[in-house]
């Protein structure tokens, strides 16, 4: 009877693994790419349109997910810290976020490259958020079923854990606009981290072979405690 007992505690505590946890992940680097191709290599966010150069500005933000790859993946909301740069608009503008599918090395070494910008600024959507004009105050945008699944990916990738998100003005009017989000001037600095992630976890649950590996050896080990509790009753 004590087997047994020791056997359900054993099995109880395995089903209640999916206990739910909450993480807090900065972003670990972050910057922009314009439609030239050109990046200054800084950890400012600037995405939008120059009224200046008419340069569009395609933004990222880079954050490591070591230490999930025993969890999985529920929900997760990107929040932007507030007093980081200015909507240069007159009005309230679109910020668009989108998944990052090219060479993350590629993304952080600062190169020259175009691919890299239109990569920034399409493919799937992962939220949107309306910035009003003005000082940036802090907001959060849920992020969508498509990027928990590509959290997950990066998450449980045995080789790099680490994983980007893109960001494009999807409200701007064209090139020489004045419409730019997290705009930096005069002496103000670029906050860094510039944003995180709040990640919702639950812990894996195993397979349904894992499950049937465990009754089995469960069986196992009762049925020789058994075995060995009846030879000691015949000797006696």
């Amino acid at each position: 009877m004590r087997i047994l007992k020791l056997m359900s505690a054993s099995l109880l505590a395995v089903a209640g693994c999916g206990v739910a946890n909450a993480a807090t992940i900065q972003s670990f680097d972050s910057g922009w790419y314009q439609n030239s191709g050109f990046t200054a290599g800084v950890s400012n966010i600037n995405v939008g349109s120059s009224n200046l150069s008419g340069a569009i500005y395609n933004n990222y933000l880079a954050f490591n997910l070591t230490g999930l790859a025993n969890q999985n993946i529920s929900s997760a909301t990107l929040t932007f810290y507030g007093g980081n740069g200015t909507n240069t608009s007159s009005t309230s503008e679109t910020l668009g976020l989108f998944d990052y599918a090219g060479n993350i090395n590629a993304l952080l070494s600062d190169q020259f490259s175009v691919p890299v910008f239109t990569d920034l600024g399409n493919g799937k959507s992962y939220g949107t958020a309306v910035v009003g004009s003005g000082p940036i105050s802090q907001f959060s945008v849920t992020l969508s079923a498509a990027a928990i699944a590509d959290l997950n990916a990066a998450a449980h990738n045995q080789g790099d854990t680490r994983f980007a998100i893109g960001g494009s003005l999807l409200s701007v009017s064209g090139p020489f606009a004045n419409e730019q989000l997290f705009a930096i001037f005069g002496p103000q600095a670029a906050l860094s981290p510039a944003a995180y992630l709040t990640i919702d976890t639950v812990a894996a649950v195993p397979e349904p072979s894992t499950w049937a590996m465990m009754i089995l050896g469960f069986f196992g080990v009762g049925f020789l405690a058994y075995r060995r509790r009846e030879q000691s009753l015949s000797v006696v």
